[in-house]
């Protein structure tokens, strides 16, 4: 899916995702707003990006990181009991964090949209396929939720405007090419992965696409996650010198993983994100 010149003459905030390894950008977008520190014309958020630059659009500062810290522990959330049938984690209890728990205030989101754009990423669960679509007050909360759904780990598929969708990190984690495409030059990449990452030897993506029951595609995107980000990263090294990717990322593997039951580690994770999204605005002064 291409819309040409989308982001011409735009600066785009991307956000990888990362299950609770987006503690850390919840640290760096918070460091943003207690500055004031909001440029961008144009956000696209992958997988659990998605929910935090919710939290961040709607104006909750703090909000993702108390719904990180809950959520690691949270019985209604953690389900071992349903690890190998409907997911280890139950997505579905965002429908109660977005209203009550942690609400989202959706009216500041969708008036702070006014002006911009807001594009989250989601793979077709049929074919694999990617798109990139602006959610509206009625469907924010499902297409947040299908940003999400990682086969094994959740349900796998949840169902947007009649159809059904996946993480959208399986089949382009760093969006930066798509952006680049329709016309973006000026962008800012909020990583999960860290400066210096490399593909592992062990790569528990690798197994899970062994188990899985998807389409080819989805299987092969599964297994090749970790190659994909570096296809991606490499892909920002061969950009010409007029488009411009400024990235935040962890100077080292963050504690929490796409699961973690740690408070502890989903502090620390949020800590170096503050720190690096303050270290960020200092530099760019």
């Amino acid at each position: 899916m291409k819309t040409e010149g989308r982001f011409s003459n735009k600066k785009v905030l991307i956000l990888e995702g990362g299950g609770f390894k987006t503690s850390f950008t919840g640290g760096v977008l918070d460091a943003f707003r207690s500055v004031s520190h909001d440029p961008f014309d144009s956000y696209i958020g992958v997988s659990g990006g998605s929910i935090a630059i919710s939290y961040f659009l709607s104006n909750k500062y703090g909000f993702f990181y108390k719904c990180m810290r809950a959520l690691c522990q949270d019985e209604r959330f953690i389900k071992y009991s349903k690890a190998f049938s409907d997911g280890l984690m139950n997505l579905d209890f965002f429908y109660d964090i977005a209203e009550t728990e942690f609400p989202f205030d959706f009216d500041a989101a969708c008036k702070e949209l006014e002006k911009k754009d807001y594009f989250i990423v989601l793979t077709n669960s049929e074919d694999g396929s990617t798109h990139y679509l602006e959610p509206n007050r009625e469907n924010w909360i499902d297409m947040t939720i299908a940003a999400s759904t990682v086969p094994m780990l959740t349900k796998g598929k949840h169902k947007v405007n009649g159809i059904h969708y996946s993480d959208g990190g399986i089949s382009d984690p760093l969006p930066v090419r798509w952006a680049v495409e329709n016309g973006a030059t000026d962008i800012v990449l909020i990583r999960t992965t860290h400066f210096g990452f490399k593909p592992g030897i062990f790569r528990p993506e690798y197994l899970m696409s062994k188990f899985i029951r998807a389409s080819e595609k989805i299987i092969s995107d599964v297994e090749n996650f970790q190659n994909n980000i570096k296809a991606s990263l490499d892909y920002i090294e061969s950009l010409p010198d007029h488009i411009k990717v400024d990235q935040i990322a962890p100077k080292t593997p963050l504690n929490t993983q796409i699961f973690t039951t740690s408070i502890k580690n989903v502090e620390l994770d949020y800590r170096a994100g503050l720190e690096a999204g303050l270290n960020y605005i200092q530099r760019m002064k």
